[in-house]
This record gives structure tokens, C-alpha cells and sequence, in this order.
């Protein structure tokens, strides 16, 4: 019944996305085996969101996996948005000015807007990751890009420190502001079964929720929706929103929050 509710959900969701093309990405979920993959060069594409939200003027999230062990040509990145890469599976070689490092799974590398960076598969047949990529209204752009001396972040999944808790844990990876925001927040949180991060709460930030492994809840408005691995989470910014896990063992999330500048 439940499985059954969150289809119903997630196609009214959809639906409502077409008919409402010129308004604001809404609280939406992504389940990963209902996202379809195409064929890309050399290997395969999900693409779980291109639209504007209430900050953004752009807002994609995609998953790409490379079958080759050869550099990387990502004609998907845009030089005007700025850009988190997060591994999923293998291990990704990654060149920009001055540095040059190979990032394993569940790692995180925050792309700054303006910088180039080059890729690679590493020591495996395939590498798979998230790009999740945003810009901010066109009129701002120009200064934003001018005025960028932000480095490339790079941060590996093993040097976060693991913090144990009554729930689970916790690994903070950034809070700090970035080349388009106030403030990127980012941290990774583990439930034990059948724990829950808080109770419904709001916020002004608009936030994406990814999950590693387990399965969870996720309650939006009132409505819950059960979600697996790969799957994502959007929540606009004000919708009252909880996420508990709701399977067996636990269960391990991305947790990352955009707040806008002024």
C-alpha cells in the first residue's frame, strides 16, 4: 500500500512539473529505479532534475556512469554554474590549476563557478557519480565569475570524521560560503533502524537529500515517501519535511542545504 501511495505520489508530482513549466521546482522525490538511463559515450545517463528553483536559475542533478577507463569529456558541465561531483561507485581522477588527485567512492569535490576541471576513471572498468549543478540569476553572473578566487574543494569520504551519536552519526564535510552562496552546508548522516533525524521542521534554505544505502521516509507536506539508494530528494525552501529510517540496518544520506546570498 505504501509502495503504492509513493508511485501515486511521485507521477503527481511529475505531472504537476509539466503543467507548470514558468513556476519554481516544488518539493519533489527522485526514486532511483524510476529514473530512466540513456546511452551516452562511453556509458549511461540518469537525469533526475533540469529546472529553476526559487533561488536558482538553473538547477540539474544527473548521474553519470563511465565504462572506460579513460579521461572523461562531460559535455554536461556548465562553466557558469557551480558544481559538486559526488562519487558513487569507483574512483574518479580529477585535474584542474595546480592539483591533480583521485577521489573514491562517496567522496565530494565542489567545483567553483568559473573553474575548469578534468576527469578520469581510475583503477576500475567503470566510475559512477553525481553532477549536481546550479547558477544563480542571469544578471549576477558576470561579477560572480569576475570576482571568483574560490580554490576547488576536494574532500575524501574516509578523512571525514565519523561522530558517533544515540541515532546513528554524523560526518561533517562544509559549511561555509561558496562561489554563488551565503552558504553551502553539506554534511552525511547515518541512522540506526527505525531512527529519525528530527521531527517536520522548515527552513528558509532549499536542501536535497541523497541516499547512499538503506532505505528511508521521507515526509513532505504530510505526505510520506519511501525512497532507496540513489534516490533523491528536493525540498523547497519553507515545506515542512522528516526523514526516518524505514528499513533494515542502517541507513546513510547526503544531507545538503543551499542558502542564497543577500
Amino acid at each position: 500500500m505504501t509502495q503504492k501511495f509513493f508511485l501515486t505520489g511521485f507521477l503527481l508530482l511529475i505531472h504537476g512539473l509539466v503543467l507548470a513549466q514558468k513556476e519554481p521546482l516544488p518539493s519533489s522525490v527522485f526514486e532511483y529505479k524510476m529514473i530512466p538511463s540513456q546511452s551516452i559515450s562511453p556509458g549511461a545517463k540518469k537525469g533526475y532534475v533540469d529546472w529553476s528553483t526559487l533561488f536558482f536559475s538553473s538547477f540539474q542533478v544527473s548521474l553519470k556512469t563511465i565504462s572506460s577507463n579513460s579521461a572523461i569529456t562531460d559535455e554536461d558541465l556548465d562553466p557558469t554554474s557551480e558544481k559538486l561531483i559526488i562519487i558513487k561507485q569507483g574512483k574518479l581522477g580529477i585535474e584542474g590549476e595546480n592539483f591533480k588527485n583521485v577521489m573514491e567512492e562517496r567522496s565530494v569535490v565542489l567545483i567553483p563557478q568559473g573553474k575548469n576541471v578534468k576527469f578520469s576513471s581510475e583503477m576500475g572498468p567503470e566510475v559512477t557519480y553525481f553532477l549536481i549543478q546550479w547558477k544563480p540569476e542571469q544578471r549576477k553572473l558576470s561579477a560572480q565569475i569576475s570576482e571568483n578566487n574560490n580554490p576547488v574543494e576536494l574532500f575524501g569520504y574516509h578523512a571525514m570524521e565519523f561522530k558517533e551519536n544515540a541515532k546513528g552519526g554524523r560526518r561533517s564535510i562544509r559549511q561555509a560560503p561558496s562561489s554563488t552562496l551565503k552558504e553551502l552546508e553539506m554534511h552525511i548522516t547515518t541512522l540506526n533502524e527505525g531512527e529519525k533525524s528530527h521531527d517536520p521542521h522548515t527552513h528558509l534554505d532549499e536542501e536535497i537529500i541523497l541516499i547512499l544505502e538503506g532505505e528511508v521516509e521521507e515526509m513532505i507536506n504530510g505526505t510520506p515517501y519511501i525512497l532507496g539508494p540513489g534516490s533523491l530528494i528536493f525540498l523547497a525552501s519553507m515545506d515542512p519535511h522528516g526523514i526516518r529510517n524505514s528499513g533494515k540496518g542502517t541507513c546513510e544520506y547526503y544531507a545538503i542545504r543551499f542558502t542564497p546570498l543577500d
